[in-house]
């Protein structure tokens, strides 16, 4: 009999079936800044096109053409922001801002410098990357870009492939990789709007996140972060800023990311934290995905889900999963799996108390029997204020299920 999962795995589209040429889906021509589009360059002929496939309506894309260097799409609306225009040197610092479907123009700026790289990292801001420098571009008004930090030194000679901010924008993080001695090297900069402050790391995948633990009044900022180096792999989860008034401290982890023997290049290509399920994705180069708890640090899964890179990816919020696009052009979601992942780590993993925290946290069934186990063991020992509180979690889940 196959053995239940704790994921479940879905292709939503291939980009191929709806006219999209393959040449066309890489780093540099497909871009997905949200679940909601994906945005591919193209050429057609001697024209140079835009095409903007809507998710809720994947198989009929819109094509325009347009001639930019670079195109994506607002993570909520549709709005698409455009860089440049392909093979001109002179327009490479042009920005601007359209309304597809008011079919007007929202903003334009022109910069002093190229922009190497840019983000969407809100339905109202846009991140932009620079040689030297980080920017914020906020769509409000006649806003210019605002100039954030300096790049460090340590990300000098890297291709910048992500750039990521806690939800109040006062953690923002630049990521890069260069080729170091036959194996990619990741590159990070933390820095700390509120102290002014860089502080340059050792990685390749990272996310911000926001965990409130049991007991704790207010959530905590967590950013997570995978690398691997010539060690090994690791993942980091560490509470960020000033622990809230009244919280516990977050306890720092730091778990080994396992990468098989036939896998000696792999590396963390990818990071997404679900705040539904409270667990962390990390994608790999070679098409693995791991899945973490994060507040343990445990690893629940991990196994290979694409022979093929998958090279762009978003959250996915209808699920509380990730979704993301490989190099065959594949749009590829996994998730957790509600009605197996409590039995999967009771019974697979042997982990009973995880089993217990991810039931409770998620109001998931398949863990009564651990409730009572859990409740007679504290009971017998005469922890009856525990006995209680456990009674009480498991009538709450159960009342919450039906």
């Amino acid at each position: 009999m196959a053995q239940v999962l704790p994921i479940r795995f879905q292709e939503h589209l291939q980009l191929t079936n709806i006219g999209i040429n393959p040449a066309s889906v890489s780093f540099n021509t497909l871009t997905m800044e949200s679940d909601k589009f994906i945005c591919v360059r193209e050429k057609v002929g001697d024209i140079s096109e835009v095409v903007i496939i809507d998710m809720a309506d994947p198989t009929n894309p819109i094509r325009r053409p347009i001639s930019a260097d670079s195109a994506i799409m607002n993570p909520a609306s549709k709005v698409i922001a455009l860089k440049g225009k392909a093979g001109v040197e002179a327009a490479q610092k042009t920005l601007q801002i359209f309304n597809i479907e008011m079919k007007s123009k929202m903003k334009a700026h022109t910069m002093t410098e190229d922009v190497v790289f840019w983000k969407w990292i809100s339905p109202n801001t846009l991140a932009l990357v620079t040689k030297m420098s980080v920017y914020h571009w906020s769509m409000e008004g006649d806003s210019t870009p605002v100039k954030m930090f300096d790049r460090h030194t340590s990300l000098a000679e890297c291709q910048i492939i992500n750039y990521r901010t806690d939800p109040k924008q006062q953690w923002l993080l630049l990521v890069g990789i260069s080729a170091q001695q036959n194996r990619v090297v990741g590159a990070m900069q933390l820095y700390s709007v509120e102290r002014k402050c860089s502080q340059p790391i050792e990685g390749h995948a990272a996310s911000f996140a926001t965990f409130k633990a049991e007991g704790n009044a207010e959530p905590s900022t967590l950013f997570c972060f995978a690398v691997r180096t010539a060690q090994g792999g690791k993942l980091h989860i560490i509470e960020v800023g000033q622990t809230p008034a009244g919280n516990q401290p977050f306890p720092k982890k730091a778990v080994d990311v396992f990468f098989p023997a036939e896998a000696q290049n792999d590396f963390p290509v990818a990071m997404q934290v679900s705040p539904k399920y409270d667990v962390i994705y990390l994608i790999t180069k070679y098409g693995y995905i791991h899945m973490y708890d994060i507040e343990t640090g445990t690893c629940i899964y991990m196994n290979r889900i694409s022979s093929d890179t998958i090279f762009v990816t978003a959250p996915h919020e209808s699920t509380g999963g990730i979704i993301g696009v490989n190099r065959k052009g594949q749009v590829l979601s996994v998730t957790v799996e509600e009605n197996s992942i409590v039995p999967y780590i009771n019974t697979v993993l042997q982990n009973p108390e995880l089993a217990l925290r991810m039931a409770v946290r998620n109001n998931l069934a398949g863990a009564e029997e651990l409730f009572v186990r859990k409740f007679n063991m504290l009971f017998t020992n005469g922890q009856y204020g525990e006995a209680a509180k456990v009674k009480y979690l498991n009538c709450v889940g159960m009342f919450q299920m039906l």
